[in-house]
């Protein structure tokens, strides 16, 4: 949907959303560009942005998630610096309540932020080929995890592909990964998404967390591995009730019973 216009033309006016999907999504064992985090998840673009690419109005933003999770979307991604919105704290947290999770960049401006962390919202700061903090990385108390975000190959306006930097690109990989999460568990909470994404990176900097990487680089294959573990299995066993025939009657040859499972609470 495009939120900013209010109209179904979603066209990518300014090439942002076409790198930023790519990145999340693109499709995998084509022989041909790239390949997305979550090769085989389905895309739902969402134009928030005017003409240059920025944001006009954080209520566009707001209305847009708001737009996706009653369309059942479970992971949305915001490539922007939008974490300390309130307004977009409550769309996230609307999301949330219905089983989605969202992804936000930290930002490119190199500076602290006092952004204070928010659960709404997993923000994500940026990590070089090195593994070490890209230098124009924003950080602080915000920063929830680090990804890859220099030299970030991916897909580009008119079927090409290039190289890009920035958190915008280290945000979607990370909503690549919670949605390979989600499809090796599509029973995960938002609150288990967090967890396990958060307690599965690689630690880099201060031991624990920091405000420069989060509580880590993620790693793709333990989260979801551990999200995959997380899965709920049935354990309870079956309590067996004879309601037919009652007290003093009987029955003979081959009787046919019927379970009916009981009814089960998360």
């Amino acid at each position: 949907w495009n939120a900013y216009d209010n109209n179904s033309n979603t066209a990518d006016v300014s090439g942002h959303g076409t790198k930023v999907a790519g990145v999340a999504g693109a499709i995998g064992n084509n022989a041909l560009g790239v390949t997305g985090g979550a090769w085989n998840a389905k895309i739902m673009p969402m134009r928030i942005s005017n003409l240059q690419g920025s944001i006009t109005y954080y209520s566009i933003v707001a209305n847009a998630l708001t737009w996706a999770a009653d369309r059942g979307a479970r992971v949305a991604n915001i490539s922007y610096m939008v974490t300390g919105v309130a307004a977009i704290q409550d769309a996230a947290q609307y999301m949330r309540s219905k089983g989605g999770v969202v992804v936000a960049s930290a930002g490119n401006t190199s500076a602290y932020t006092a952004t204070a962390n928010t659960s709404a919202i997993i923000t994500v700061a940026a990590t070089d080929s090195a593994d070490n903090r890209a230098s124009w990385s924003t950080y602080g108390p915000g920063v929830d995890v680090s990804a890859p975000g220099v030299g970030i190959y991916t897909t580009a306006v008119g079927g090409t592909y290039g190289a890009y930097n920035g958190t915008s690109f280290s945000a979607p990989l990370t909503a690549g990964v919670i949605a390979l999460m989600l499809s090796a568990n599509p029973a995960l909470q938002p609150s288990q998404v967090d967890s396990i994404l958060m307690s599965t990176t690689d630690d880099r900097g201060t031991v624990g967390r920091d405000d420069y990487y989060g509580y880590g680089r993620i790693n793709a294959a333990r989260a979801v591995a551990a999200a995959r573990a997380a899965a709920t299995t049935d354990a309870q066993a079956p309590a067996v009730a004879i309601t037919s025939p009652g007290s003093g009657s009987s029955v003979s040859g081959i009787v046919h019973a019927a379970y009916r499972r009981p009814s089960m609470t998360a």
